[in-house]
């Protein structure tokens, strides 16, 4: 799902070996990494790796918030910058909200801009 630009350096880069459709299964090791497993196409191999970045949650965890808030296609909460949402007094921070950009230093700013923006409805009730 990377931009095309990224997807081209890293086709391109020879220290990377690109493994599309498959599902991480397990990271062998105690204390240390010692590959990952992965299963494709109801296959399973190791990748000799000694690192693993997991990034967690493609899918926001919004359910509760479905007949709530407006959500986008994805369901994902629409809410501007400030963390305003359609539903008066609810605000999303984070990686629930609509966003080009996850990450956590991006959710953390998120939540100072919710808590002010929930700081500037209470004084308004």
């Amino acid at each position: 799902r990377a931009n095309p630009t990224l997807q081209q350096q890293v086709q391109a880069a020879s220290a990377i070996e690109p493994v599309l459709n498959a599902v991480p299964v397990r990271i062998p090791g105690e204390s240390h990494v010692r590959g990952l497993v992965v299963s494709q196409d109801g296959q399973e191999r190791t990748l000799p790796v000694a690192g693993v970045f997991a990034a967690i949650g493609q899918v926001p965890n919004s359910a509760l918030l479905q007949d709530v808030v407006q959500l986008d296609s994805a369901g994902y909460v629409i809410a501007g910058e400030d963390g305003i949402t359609s539903a008066p007094g609810i605000f999303a921070a984070g990686d629930v909200r609509t966003k080009s950009f996850r990450q956590v230093i991006t959710a953390a700013a998120d939540g100072a801009n919710a808590v002010r923006s929930a700081e500037e409805y209470l004084h308004q009730i």
